[in-house]
């Protein structure tokens, strides 16, 4: 709780009471993801497809809490900063009408799912995608509000709630995952009623913490003044285009895929994704954790902190990645075979290789951005999202007449993440330089 918690004392003290139990979370996330896609893949590589296709749409979903909760983080913990209570109640109703609004929009466009699976392809295993996504889009609201309950507990300084809560989801995903799919008989669509059990039982906890007084943060409807509502979606529309512009990227990146490589273009691609979850998590605690802290310290005007905790943080993930990275290069060949990925060595060679390169590089890029969450500037993340994007795809579209078998996107990612994570620090450091001169 904030009353727990001594942001002034030693920023990279509470940065580190922040990220702890984070680490444990984003670890128990990402062997969840992994262990989920491990399940399918024993069905039979069909199904495996399906979801792999299908999952850029499953993330958009996940996105909207999670953005609208980084929002609200962001609003909260500058006023919590700042000592300005009453607006940080505000803005935790703002955040829940937020969501609601966006649940509802989200179970309506099930009616176009079909035609959106036509869009992106995947017409060779519609029928797999449609029974894995059917449900989840019309249960949006478990995963809007266990990701949004999660993130306003973080902004409170209170990270081993949440933690303890969303550990206890995966672990009950993993064990329903086997009971739907095999002993139930349910296949693809037991994946998606595991999930959404799973993640409604953290969803209605969080409601039911904060609706008995647990929190902090009360939720009673006389704080609620109009207004505040823009200030959070001055940061969860910026993250929420950022995550969903990066699945339309995948989207692009599936199809080059496919008309190169095939079905294994795709699975390759999906294999690394879900191995890539595992060597990040520690950037998506700090990232977590780094926003509250970042928020408290810009709203109390303390910027020389600030920048301290910056370069502090930005050491230690990119030391732990490319540690990860080394690591995961010597063994890459048993980590793709888990996937039944097999008789592609060459190509699982090089996309080992270039994670050496890319993931340290994405470290500032994340950490940056974790950075303008908390500043409350999104929207510079967002520009460089989509520069970024557009490079990307402008550099696969140019290479991929040049390079075969996928090596065109591998490169395309490459050289945008090492570009931008350049930019990306030089923006910081002006910003910091602004902000003393005031």
């Amino acid at each position: 709780m904030v009353d727990n918690v001594d942001f002034n004392s030693d920023p990279k003290k509470v940065f580190w009471q922040f990220t702890r139990p984070l680490l444990i979370l984003t670890l128990f996330e990402a062997g969840y993801s992994f262990i989920d896609v491990f399940w399918v893949s024993q069905m039979n590589p069909e199904s495996f497809f399906a979801i792999g296709v299908a999952v850029p749409l499953v993330t958009l979903i996940i996105n909207f809490g999670k953005a609208i909760g980084v929002g609200t983080n962001s609003i909260m913990s500058r006023e919590i900063g700042d000592d300005d209570y009453v607006d940080s109640y505000n803005s935790i109703l703002h955040g829940i009408a937020a969501g609601l609004i966006l649940g509802l929009l989200i179970m309506l466009s099930t009616l176009f799912l079909k035609y959106i699976l036509i869009y992106m392809g995947a017409t060779s295993s519609m029928d797999l995608s449609m029974q894995y996504l059917t449900p989840i889009f019309l249960c949006p609201f478990v995963f809007i509000f266990s990701n949004f309950f999660a993130s306003t507990l973080q902004a409170e300084g209170n990270s081993k709630t949440p933690t303890k809560l969303l550990i206890l989801t995966n672990v009950l995903n993993l064990i329903l995952d086997p009971i739907f799919i095999f002993v139930l008989g349910l296949g693809v669509s037991g994946v998606s009623y595991a999930t959404i059990l799973s993640s409604g039982i953290t969803a209605v906890y969080l409601l039911y913490w904060y609706m008995s007084g647990k929190s902090e943060v009360p939720l009673n409807f006389r704080y609620f003044k109009p207004g505040i509502v823009y200030d959070i979606f001055l940061v969860a529309i910026p993250n929420f285009l950022i995550d969903s512009l990066w699945c339309i990227s995948m989207l692009f990146f599936n199809k080059i895929l496919i008309l190169q490589l095939g079905q294994i273009g795709v699975l390759l691609y999906s294999t690394a994704s879900r191995i890539e979850s595992i060597l990040i998590s520690p950037q998506k605690a700090f990232g977590r954790g780094l926003i509250s802290v970042c928020g408290h310290l810009y709203g109390a005007h303390r910027i020389d902190e600030l920048e301290d905790l910056y370069h502090y943080v930005l050491k230690k993930s990119i030391l732990i990645a490319l540690i990860s990275t080394v690591i995961f290069f010597f063994i890459r060949d048993y980590g793709f075979a888990l996937f039944s990925v097999t008789g592609a060595s060459e190509s699982v060679f090089y996309i080992a290789l270039a994670a050496i390169v890319i993931i340290p590089f994405n470290e500032v890029s994340v950490m940056s951005g974790k950075m303008l969450d908390g500043m409350g500037k999104s929207y510079y993340e967002l520009s460089f999202t989509i520069g970024i994007i557009i490079y990307e795809i402008g550099i696969v579209t140019l290479l991929a007449p040049i390079f075969k078998h996928g090596v065109c996107v591998l490169l395309g990612i490459l050289i945008g993440e090492v570009t931008f994570a350049i930019v990306y620090y030089i923006l910081l450091k002006h910003l910091f330089n602004k902000a003393k001169k005031k």
